[in-house]
């Protein structure tokens, strides 16, 4: 297969992997999820030569009410849904800033155009560990019912290239 071709297919991959994550949600919502989460990854991906670098995404996950599937079927009501993504980088430098994540809001914002809204947190990828250390259940329960829309080990297992 051609790189393009083989690019094109991973990222249909990708897509698929996502939509079926997130099966127990009505296609709206599915749609407007995936493309959230195709424009921070699109966003982050860096090919500046040299610093300031942007560090490494390495998770993506979807936490709060939409992670979770069962209790009441998902149905459409036409209101404008804020969800809530948590984006895990490689380095603390990285995490939290403004202007680096301000800049991905914002890209997704427009893509979104107005039919839905993101939270965005960013962590390091050891800061879940650190928060069960100090016993914060808050943050460590949502993300033990989080939902993993993109993961960097899984992508690069199947010979994927994300760019980064």
């Amino acid at each position: 297969m051609s790189a393009p071709a083989s690019q094109e297919w991973a990222v249909l991959m990708a897509r698929r992997r996502i939509m079926a994550r997130l099966s127990h949600l009505v296609p709206r919502k599915q749609q407007e999820i995936e493309r959230a989460v195709r424009l921070l990854r699109l966003h982050f991906v860096d090919r500046r030569p040299r610093a300031p670098r942007r560090g490494i995404l390495h998770r993506i996950m979807l936490v709060g009410p939409y992670a979770r599937a069962g209790g009441a079927p998902d149905r459409e009501t036409g209101e404008i849904n804020v969800y809530e993504i948590w984006a895990f980088v490689d380095h603390p430098a990285y995490r939290g800033r403004r202007r680096t994540w301000g800049a991905a809001r914002r890209a997704v914002a427009i893509g979104l155009r107005g039919r839905a809204m993101i939270r965005l947190s960013v962590f390091t990828i050891d800061e879940i560990d650190r928060l069960r250390a100090v016993g914060n259940r808050f943050l460590t329960d949502q993300y033990d019912g989080g939902l993993t829309l993109y993961d960097r080990a899984e992508e690069m297992g199947e010979g994927g290239d994300d760019g980064q």
